[in-house]
């Protein structure tokens, strides 16, 4: 597993290098070097956490922040110090053994289940200096697999971009952080994740006491953003700006589908043109404002290109009315 994640680093850095070249030379080509989907922060760290398992023993815990060479540099400084190994430490997250060795073999089809993005030269460090208030902007889609594959979670990826955009717009620093609703290797795979993201976001509200988190998830990912914003508010109420639920749908989904924060103020975005249980619902809560979107349009099947048709499940993240309204929402409340 060391010499995947190794060969894994190596080329990556071929990668970031070509880039550097490429924007040295030639500004018109940086495209092709966006790894994150993000317009403002295009570079990203990418990690397939049960792999950070670097002691073999089916947990993610302190143990694994040992060797800080080895922990992801997730800020992008191109360092890898306490500041990377603190969102290992203070976890406690058993992985399967079986899981484990198949999603970090080589070759397997899983791939990183989590990333946060940062500037081509720029890593994503925030300030809380001058009276700043930065953004975490944490993005969950419901199916993901492999961040590393830009179609993956597109819709959410597209509706993060819009608000970091939005907030550049206004001087506003952000941090971009998008994950999948699971973690491949976890003994329970939705349950691990919940930890993870709770973890890392309590990390970042932390180091940075200036700092506002939204938080976003379409389908199974808008649960995990539920569970993650439940757990933390009782603390940190005050600093989420938004949870926004995209059609959040619970069925198949093996971790914590009570868990829902009743103090954050959430936008439930929901349709129901498609088929149980494959369709959203309402929220009944007093910090909830649902939206019934069923008379929106996005392209078919969410595939760019296609001809607009009413949302359904798998198009709601992709619709420019759904973008729209997230961004507009979540800029009223910054």
């Amino acid at each position: 597993m060391a010499a995947q994640n190794a060969l894994a680093v190596n080329q990556d850095m071929r990668n970031k290098t070509l880039c550097l070249i490429a924007i040295g030379a030639f500004s018109l080509i940086l495209l092709a070097c966006n790894s994150s989907g993000l317009s403002t922060q295009p570079r990203a760290t990418f990690t397939h956490l049960a792999c950070l398992d670097i002691n073999h023993d089916q947990r993610l815990n302190d143990a694994d922040a040992a060797d800080l060479s080895k922990v992801p540099d997730f800020n992008g400084d191109r360092k890898h110090n306490d500041q990377d190994a603190a969102f290992l430490r203070g976890i406690d997250i058993p992985l399967d053994a079986a899981r484990e060795d198949q999603s970090c073999r080589k070759g397997s089809g899983d791939g990183p289940e989590y990333l946060v993005a940062h500037g081509y030269l720029e890593p994503s460090n925030v300030s809380c200096d001058d009276g700043k208030k930065p953004v975490l902007l944490v993005g969950i889609g419901g199916g993901v697999v492999n961040v590393k594959d830009k179609n993956s979670a597109e819709g959410v990826r597209s509706m993060i971009d819009g608000v970091q955009k939005a907030y550049d717009d206004r001087g506003v620093e952000t941090i971009g952080v998008i994950a999948g609703p699971a973690i491949a290797g976890g003994a329970n795979v939705y349950s691990a994740m919940e930890d993870w993201m709770t973890h890392a976001v309590r990390v970042y509200l932390e180091r940075y006491p200036c700092l506002r988190v939204v938080l976003l998830g379409h389908s199974h990912g808008a649960v995990t953003a539920d569970v993650v914003s439940a757990r933390l508010e009782a603390e940190y109420a005050s600093r989420i700006i938004e949870v926004l639920d995209i059609d959040r749908v619970d069925a198949l989904y093996i971790g914590d589908t009570q868990s829902r924060p009743k103090q954050a103020h959430v936008l439930n975005v929901y349709e129901t043109n498609g088929k149980a249980p494959l369709i959203g619902a309402p929220y009944d809560s007093a910090n909830a404002e649902n939206w019934n979107a069923s008379d929106q349009q996005a392209p078919e099947n969410g595939v760019a290109g296609k001809p607009l048709a009413p949302v359904t499940h798998v198009s709601i993240d992709n619709s420019k009315a759904v973008k729209d309204r997230v961004v507009a929402e979540v800029m009223s409340r910054s």
